[in-house]
């Protein structure tokens, strides 16, 4: 006996103790009657021979009198994409929604029943009377691989979630880039049953056009590109809901905020833009006669402009909105043209420079015949325009013999050249006897050194500069006094590469005249030049 009794014992000892292992923390199952499992849900309480599933439920007093309030919530749990190209972002999260159905209360376990919560999951609720709630602005939503949950709670309450990685419309100001601040929205909306017989409200809310409930509930999130509200990260955020009623049917708007975090736009447009500015405008210091440094320094900057602002819209759309960003590139390009065309304008201004540095010096190499036919005019006693005159090309007669006698002259020249002349050079010696022996024995009149210019010894390419300097100083001599005034001196003087201030060439003036032996007024700015004194000036220059 008392073998049987141990042997009793030790079997029940191992059972518990198996069953502890298995179950841990298990407790005796509590006598209860009525449905356990969702099956037993769908074929007693939703049965279709006592469920229309085609009519919404009735309202808090069972009648179908007052609309079925459909509450929703949108659960987010990461923004994947934020597209303001194509003004759409990506979202992932749970779009949730209660409602009230008197038809489904059945007894929990304060009513002797056996659950507090019937989980439907997946496609096993169909049989169930669902809202036909809609996102409004919804792009594109993928259903592949997304999952549901319902819940049927004792009182009729039903709660269902789906999985949802939505794409939806938003709108992007983008005026204050790499500041700004945008709203995305979800808009949810009733798809066939109007006012009258659905009131949608964000969960907690109220009916009607008000903001009220919790729209967005949204978990811990972060984002490299974008900025949440604060604490965000940590504890995640809510915003409460808004609704609109738009020709009798309810729009739920339930957004939330979000900013773009600037870095990116800082370090990669707005710093470089200001170093290659300011790179632009080191030209500036560069000598003038270093022109490809300086057209280096001038050109690279603004087509490094244009490629940030191509960068910047490589992400934005390319519409006419105003943005900071685009406008501070801008102005920073037109910075850098504005530099290159000062080297532009320098390099301009160095080639007139040159050519009129140029004449100055031909004038200066010209200072010995100069001098020469200024003492020749002085002799005479005739100004020394009146002498350039005696020294131009005079007309003369050519008659035959002495046309024949050129021709004859360029004929030993060209047959002297032999191979060595081009076929281009032989037709041009034809040409040249062939014009010169036209006309038959009649005389022709040609261009002639003067006969004054023979007798003086001055030759006419001796005196290109000096015909030059006579050209700026009839252009100026309008009244044909052959006299100009400090005035006209200070503009003649700039076509020789030489500046001064006005000031300064009446002081010119006035000492080069007492220097030469000439009075001065006492009112330098009476002071006046003859051709003949301003060339002298301008060879003493």
């Amino acid at each position: 006996m008392p073998v049987f009794v141990f042997a009793v014992l030790f079997v029940l000892t191992v059972s518990c103790a198996g069953e502890d292992a298995t179950c841990p923390g298990a407790v005796v199952k509590p006598s209860c009657t009525g449905i356990r499992t969702p099956a037993q849900f769908l074929d007693h309480v939703a049965n279709p021979s006592n469920y229309d599933k085609s009519a919404r439920p009735p309202c808090g007093n069972e009648s179908y009198e007052g609309p079925t309030i459909v509450e929703v919530q949108v659960r987010l749990t990461q923004l994947n994409t934020v597209d303001p190209k194509t003004g759409i972002i990506v979202v992932n999260g749970y779009f949730r929604t209660w409602w009230h159905d008197p038809r489904l209360a059945y007894n929990g376990t304060d009513a002797g029943g056996c659950v507090n919560a019937i989980s439907i999951a997946g496609r096993d609720m169909e049989g169930l009377w669902t809202p036909d709630i809609y996102v409004d602005n919804l792009v594109e939503q993928t259903v592949d691989g997304m999952e549901s949950l319902t819940q049927v709670y004792p009182d009729g309450s039903v709660w269902r979630s789906e999985q949802v990685l939505l794409t939806v419309k938003s709108k992007f100001d983008l005026s204050k880039l790499p500041y700004e601040e945008h709203i995305a929205e979800i808009i949810a909306a009733s798809y066939s049953q109007d006012i009258t017989q659905i009131r949608v409200v964000a969960k907690g809310g109220t009916p009607g056009e008000k903001v009220s409930g919790i729209g967005i509930s949204a978990a811990p999130m972060s984002s490299q590109i974008w900025d949440f509200d604060e604490g965000s990260e940590e504890e995640g955020f809510t915003t409460p809901g808004e609704v609109e009623v738009s020709g009798g049917w309810d729009y739920l708007t339930m957004s939330w905020r979000y900013s773009r975090a600037p870095r990116y736009f800082i370090s990669q447009v707005v710093v470089p833009c200001m170093l290659f500015l300011f790179i632009s405008y080191t030209q500036f210091w560069v000598s003038a006669a270093a022109v490809p440094a300086r057209a280096a320094l001038a050109v690279l900057p603004v087509l490094i402009m244009r490629t940030l602002s191509n960068s910047i819209y490589s992400s934005i759309p390319q519409g006419s909105q105003f943005m900071w960003l685009d406008v501070f590139v801008q102005v920073s390009m037109f910075l850098c043209v504005g530099a290159a065309l000062h080297f532009g304008v320098v390099q301009a201004c160095r080639i007139s420079e040159a050519k009129k540095a140029a004449k100055l010096a031909g004038v200066v190499k010209s200072k010995l015949i100069a001098e020469k036919v200024t003492a020749i005019a002085r002799r005479e006693k005739v100004p020394l325009l009146t002498l350039l005159k005696r020294y131009a090309p005079e007309e003369r007669a050519f008659d035959h013999a002495a046309r024949q006698e050129m021709n004859a002259s360029a004929a030993a020249e060209a047959e002297a050249m032999g191979a060595a002349e081009d076929e281009e050079g032989n037709h041009n010696v034809k040409k040249a006897l062939s014009s010169s022996s036209s006309g038959g024995s009649s005389p022709v009149r040609m261009s002639v050194r003067s006969t004054e210019s023979v007798q003086d010894d001055v030759l006419e390419a001796d005196l290109l500069f000096i015909r030059y300097a006579r050209d700026v100083f009839r252009r100026y001599d309008k009244d044909e006094s052959n006299s100009i005034n400090p005035i006209e001196i200070h503009g003649c003087l700039t076509f020789f590469n030489v500046y001064m201030s006005l000031a300064q060439a009446v002081k010119v003036v006035a000492m080069f005249l007492r220097d030469t032996g000439h009075p001065s007024h006492l009112d330098e700015n009476k002071n006046v030049l003859r051709f003949s004194q301003f060339t002298a000036l301008l060879m003493q220059i």
